[in-house]
């Protein structure tokens, strides 16, 4: 791992010790982040040694800025040195047989493969670096480490993953074999999309150790210490303050000026070597402040010797780790003189064996200092010289050649090397390099226009399965207004952008996939795609049902004779969602029309979006359970097929029917993962908004609640989807009836109202109704009540959606409560029994609660009972307001006393009452709120808060901090 000799590990102590108790039993998953310098390879070579030291091997593998689209290359690359940790009698099965051509290091411990064996495709036994099988290898792979045992794999500089190694990575982290210890480097700073390291949230499964570590700057005093470990107490004394100015507690930047210092102090005078720190300081100062640092690489490889900086600056050309044949043939220089070169480049530490008998820079920012040391026309002579010897490479490496032909500012030449590297990614499904060079291509003012387009429509197709999109739409928008794009070019990749733009909240998307069907009509598949993805306004406002099923007729009839698999896919799976978005039985049986067993990658991801788009329709409609299964099926084929966008979305639905189910225990620590505090934009981050705020109402967190449901509101009230606005809007009304203001809440809930009778889709389970059906009653509009309670009855005849039923149920009991409370009582049963059947025990208790309620003065042990069902509900979800709303009611019923009245000293400690009022509190509550969240008098919230301020030694603003 190349470790500095003669730096002190400083700074790293608590990181360290986290890092190796993670390492000690398996499966763990450890991530350690931090900006590049932060010295996380350092941390990892100093746990290698202790690791080691007990019996287990510890394999390593890099990503890399500029790579081949080789997927899995760095897993690979940590396996080859396998007959050093596999035991001879540890045979590897045939799972691992296409792992053949790319392991020969170990070829005698895989089992040969059958000619016609899984992932032997006839690329494969023709050496053709195309015929890779990603299936196979990640299979091939999994079997290989099951075999090892106990083994560390160290995967550093995540955030350059190509995306087949991250869909391993993720694989290995969710699934780990037994004895598999998972290490990820990264640099948060520069993970592509939404930040998550392995592409999508990640938690460890129950049963995986592991730790999240990040490495902070160092302070002044580790700075100092580090200092005192080259050049001495005495230097490091004086210098100690400049140089943390200087690197910013960046270990690597102190180490660079440190390593300058040192040399410089070895050829000094003896009487300056006595007077060390003051001939430091003049050294430092000489170097100037702030330093940059190519000043301190340029420093050391100026020292090298002729042989030294030749092979440096190859180095530093390729940017990738090179062999030293390759070295040395770019640098000009025979063998005696390269390997002298290359030895005096190491021991310099200026550049490292960075795998067995490959040569490189520890980190980009010395590669890209030792570059701009090069003088222009020695530049372009090396960069010339690299494409030369990279083309005789077999297989070429072709993203490498393109990338120095372009320096070499030869636009003609670059253009056709470009494309081919970037057909070459898109064949192997190296989506993210393929992207790269496509939009460097469109950037090209010379580029053909026949290329453009092309270019153009394949960026546009792969940013719509991609996370990080913006940057390829900002590239293809640029194009589509090019008055000499093909119409039927155009479409298409309006379409496309539609549905990325669409995805990500945007306004204006069916507009422009109805521009889009009539710029396709010499393309009948993709005008049918488009009029289906308009029969999608059922999730949008301003069309009604009827013109959202026409669409989709006609989407249909279009594609109907249509020999592209694809497209057909792509019409029958958004039939199936708009049929079970309206709870039409026939979804269910389309479903199995779908074509799973298709070999075609893109006719699978229609599959995913078809059975993604189906759990969401299903989750509204009450098929709670149905809804799992086809999320677990679009999840998987989603992963299978490299769909980003749509697996993220799955852990969004996911977390709705994890709330809606009553699985609350980690659901907070997942929202937070999924989705920052950004209220806004993307639905990747508003349906976990709408978990976390639906569980804020339920516990009284009111502030946080509001501020969060008013986003969402104002997110979805132009663009949708309906369901998030209708939803969000009952939560809100419910704030205002719990609170006592039926006023509020039933004028909260009229826009709501509005878009629901306009759109006329009755079937969807958002609590709207109810919460609007009590508002009424409380504001004395018994018609409006009644009016609005026919009207969801009757749309729902005829149609599959067991939630909706539930929730008329529910308001015929609110309606006959007044005048005939015994069939209101059984309505309410009748109502929660349905719920419970669905698996919502949260709706399910809150309508308990209510029979209890209309119980009390009839039958109070019978109320009694309803009550104590509803808050041992309550008590296990963790719903503070609703749990003390219901055992105050039961207290009234003479049922069982509430635990927070028992008088049991907590001395300094909060008890549970009081950390119930300081969650409130830090989350903005005032004393009225609490009062009402907590169904207490203001008088007794404000008591509660003062103990709490002094218990915890802080302020009101600042409890939150002190939790």
């Amino acid at each position: 791992m190349g470790g500095r000799s003669g730096f002190a590990f400083v700074g790293r102590g608590d990181q360290l010790r986290a890092l190796v108790r993670a390492l000690a039993v398996g499966p763990a998953v450890v991530l350690v982040e931090g900006e590049a310098g932060a010295g996380k390879s350092r941390l990892v070579e100093e746990a290698r040694a202790q690791v080691e030291g007990s019996g287990v091997p510890v394999l390593q593998g890099w990503c890399h800025p500029l790579r081949e689209p080789l997927p899995f290359g760095p897993v690979i690359d940590a396996l080859r040195d396998g007959r050093s940790w596999l035991a001879p009698e540890a045979h590897v099965g045939p799972e691992a047989a296409a792992l053949l051509p790319y392991l020969p290091e170990i070829a005698d411990r895989l089992t040969p493969p059958r000619p016609d064996g899984p992932g032997w495709s006839d690329d494969v036994r023709s050496a053709d670096h195309g015929g890779l099988d990603p299936a196979s290898v990640r299979r091939g792979v999994v079997e290989v480490l099951e075999r090892a045992g106990d083994v560390v794999l160290v995967v550093e500089d995540v955030h350059w993953v190509d995306e087949a190694t991250r869909e391993l990575l993720l694989l290995l982290a969710r699934t780990p074999p037994p004895g598999l210890r998972l290490v990820l480097t990264y640099r948060g700073q520069e993970l592509p999309g939404e930040g998550n390291v392995l592409g999508v949230a990640y938690q460890r499964p129950v049963g995986v150790n592991g730790a999240e570590i990040v490495l902070p700057p160092l302070d002044e005093a580790q700075v100092r210490e580090l200092a005192t470990s080259v050049i001495g107490s005495a230097a490091a004394g004086v210098l100690g303050g400049q140089l943390f100015e200087r690197s910013g507690g960046l270990p690597l930047a102190a180490e660079e000026d440190l390593l300058v210092l040192a040399g410089r102090l070895e050829r000094a005078t003896a009487d300056a070597r006595d007077d060390g720190a003051g001939t430091a300081l003049a050294l430092l100062r000489e170097s100037g402040v702030p330093r940059a640092l190519r000043e301190a690489v340029g420093s050391r490889v100026a020292e090298l010797g002729s042989a030294g900086v030749a092979v440096v600056q190859a180095a530093a050309v390729l940017e990738v780790p090179a062999a030293e044949e390759l070295l040395a043939v770019l640098a000009g220089l025979g063998e005696e003189e390269a390997e002298a070169g290359l030895t005096a480049a190491l021991e310099a530490s200026v550049l490292r064996e960075s795998s067995p008998a490959r040569y490189g820079f520890r980190h980009a920012l010395a590669c890209r200092a030792a570059y701009e040391t090069i003088m222009a026309p020695r530049r372009r002579r090396l960069h010339r010289r690299a494409v030369e010897t990279l083309q005789k490479q077999e297989p070429a490496p072709l993203v490498q050649i393109a990338h120095h032909t372009r320096l070499l500012g030869d636009a003609e030449a670059w253009i056709p090397r470009a494309l081919a590297a970037a057909d070459q990614a898109e064949a192997v499904g190296d989506d993210g390099v393929a992207a790269d060079l496509l939009r460097q291509l469109l950037d090209e003012p010379a580029l053909p226009p026949e290329e453009r387009t092309r270019a153009a429509l394949t960026l546009s197709h792969i940013a719509l399965s991609r996370i990080e999109y913006a940057a390829s739409v900002a590239a293809v928008r640029r194009i589509i207004t090019d008055p000499a794009l093909p119409a039927p070019t155009r479409g298409e990749i309006r379409l496309n952008l539609a549905w990325i733009t669409s995805n990500q909240g945007e306004e204006g998307g069916a507009l422009e996939v109805e521009r889009a069907a009539g710029e396709l009509g010499s393309r009948p598949d993709l005008a049918a795609t488009a009029m289906a993805s308009l029969g999608l306004g059922v999730l949008a406002f301003g069309t009604p049902v009827a013109q959202d099923l026409a669409w989709m007729d006609r989407a249909v009839s279009t594609v109907a004779g249509s020999e592209d698999e694809v497209a057909r896919t792509n019409v029958l799976g958004s039939r199936i969602s708009l049929l079970e978005h309206i709870g039409d039985p026939l979804a269910r049986d389309l479903i199995m029309q779908l074509p799973y067993d298709s070999s075609d990658q893109e006719v699978l991801r229609q599959c995913a979006v078809g059975l993604h788009n189906a759990a969401d329709g299903s989750f509204w409609l009450g098929h709670d359970r149905r809804a799992g299964v086809l999320l677990d099926q679009a999840e998987e084929l989603a992963r299978a097929t490299g769909h980003q966008y749509l697996e993220a979305s799955c852990a969004s639905i996911r977390l709705q029917l994890d709330f809606a189910d009553g699985r609350w225990a980690g659901l907070d620590e997942r929202i937070a993962a999924l989705a920052p505090e950004a209220t806004e934009r993307s639905t990747l981050q508003v349906e976990p908004l709408m978990a976390r705020s639906l569980m804020d109402v339920a516990r009284g967190q009111w502030p946080r609640a509001r501020e969060g449901l008013t986003a969402i509101v104002g997110h979805t009230s132009r663009r949708g989807p309906i369901q998030w606005l209708l939803t969000a809007t009952a939560a809100l009304g419910r704030i205002g009836l719990a609170g006592g203001d039926p006023q509020a809440a039933w004028d909260r809930v009229q826009p709501a109202l509005v878009v629901l009778r306009r759109k006329g889709v009755w079937v969807w389970t958002t609590d709207l109704v109810p919460t609007s059906v009590q508002a009424a009653l409380g504001c004395g509009l018994r018609e409006e009540a009644e009016r609005l309670t026919d009207q969801a009855e009757r749309g729902i005849e005829g149609r599959d959606a067991p939630g909706a039923a539930a929730e008329v149920l529910w308001c015929r009991a609110l309606l006959a409560a007044d005048t005939d409370p015994g069939r209101a009582v059984d309505l309410l049963e009748r109502a929660s029994g349905q719920f419970r059947a669905i698996g919502r025990v949260h709706r399910a208790a809150r309508i308990t609660e209510q029979a209890g309620r209309l119980l009390m003065d009839t039958s109070p042990s019978r109320a009694a009972r309803h009550l104590q069902q509803a808050l041992d509900a309550y008590t296990s979800l963790g719903a503070t307001s609703d749990q003390s709303h219901c055992e105050q009611v039961l207290r009234d019923a003479g049922g069982q006393r509430s635990a927070h009245r028992d008088r049991h000293s907590y001395g300094q400690q909060l008890s549970p009452r009081e950390r119930q009022v300081a969650q409130l509190l830090a989350s903005g509550a005032t004393n009225r709120d609490i009062a009402t969240a907590l169904a207490l008098s203001v008088r007794t919230a404000e008591h509660h808060v003062a103990r709490i301020l002094k218990k915890l030694h802080t302020t009101r603003n600042r409890v939150k901090d002190a939790l």
